[in-house]
């Protein structure tokens, strides 16, 4: 029977590093939100709008990776993507990414479920590679969203955002996944969303002549509901997916949570019961990245040589207001 194996992971981070603490002198204190933790733990970020298209991110960071594993283009079977913002509004950047790296023979499956995309393209390839279907399969993430958004950038609300790229390599090999978690709560739709911003006092929606730029109002309401539903739903999906695989948190060898906020990854911790030194993250230096958080981040982990061969990790995020939760054991083979 085919086993998936997760070979490697590589992040493409855009060279523009945008410095909050310059921020907050070149503009002074403005006291928008300055309190609530919802908005702090960032000191660097990195912008890729306008040096790179969502596609060139894409494609440097899935080039990276195949030329890490020495894995030649055209042996990719399927390239699965998940992209926030795409160059346009339709079609998604897969083709692209595909035809700029050389996979001659692959074929492309766009994916979104917000910021719990990469999960979902992981157990996506799982049941590619377990069924036969496709033996050799990248993953990519594209953030390339907050540097594209000149008018949300005046807002200090937006200084936990980031770009970046990241790429997975999956094989039919030795079995990497342990156990996984996943459930939709759409009783929580629509909480967090991304809508243009009021123009002259009127609001349009996205596809009426006229709106204006894309935003995200924050308000007291919408933090709070954020809060309530992560911090209930990220344990609780870790702690599931654990048991599923007859584990413990003491089995664990590195957490590697989403990365939206200092105060959000402090309290996954304590309530999942996992501190240092079996954590890893990169809010500080990266930012918010979305769907790329967790990739990202344990790109660098990998690269810090904080996974070893036999370790076992254990992904944990949530999407949007907390319409969607995942969780992922694997084992680093």
């Amino acid at each position: 029977m085919p086993n998936a194996q997760i070979v490697d992971v590589v992040s493409f981070m855009p060279e523009c590093i945008v410095n909050n603490t310059q921020l907050l002198l070149d503009i002074g204190d403005n006291n928008e939100l300055d309190q609530n933790a919802f908005f702090k733990g960032v000191q660097q970020r990195r912008f890729a709008s306008p040096d790179y298209q969502s596609s060139e991110l894409g494609s440097k960071a899935l080039k990276l990776l195949l030329e890490k594993t020495q894995t030649k283009p055209e042996k990719l079977d399927l390239i699965l993507c998940s992209c926030m913002f795409s160059d346009f509004f339709w079609p998604n950047i897969g083709s692209a990414i595909q035809n700029q790296v050389g996979a001659t023979q692959a074929t492309i499956m766009n994916i979104d479920t917000s910021c719990s995309s990469y999960l979902s393209m992981l157990n996506t390839a799982r049941a590619f590679i377990e069924s036969g279907l496709y033996k050799t399969i990248a993953i990519v993430t594209v953030t390339n969203f907050i540097s594209r958004l000149p008018e949300f950038q005046k807002s200090k609300k937006s200084w936990v955002l980031g770009d970046g790229a990241s790429a997975t390599l999956l094989v039919d090999g030795k079995p990497s996944f342990v156990s996984n978690y996943e459930r939709s709560h759409g009783e929580h739709y629509g909480v967090f969303v991304f809508q243009p911003d009021k123009a002259d006092g009127q609001f349009l929606n996205y596809w009426e002549r006229g709106c204006g730029p894309i935003t995200v109002d924050f308000s007291p309401d919408m933090v709070m509901s954020i809060r309530s539903n992560a911090l209930e739903l990220v344990p609780d999906a870790v702690s599931k997916c654990l048991f599923k695989a007859g584990l413990s948190t003491d089995d664990v060898s590195l957490l590697i949570t989403h990365q939206p906020n200092a105060f959000f990854i402090k309290e996954w911790r304590d309530r999942i019961g996992i501190q240092k030194p079996r954590v890893h993250d990169t809010l500080e230096c990266y930012g918010n990245l979305f769907h790329g958080s967790i990739p990202v981040t344990l790109a660098d982990a990998i690269e810090k040589n904080k996974v070893q061969s036999g370790d076992l990790l254990t992904l944990g995020t949530f999407s949007n207001g907390g319409d969607f939760v995942s969780s992922l054991t694997v084992r680093w083979v």
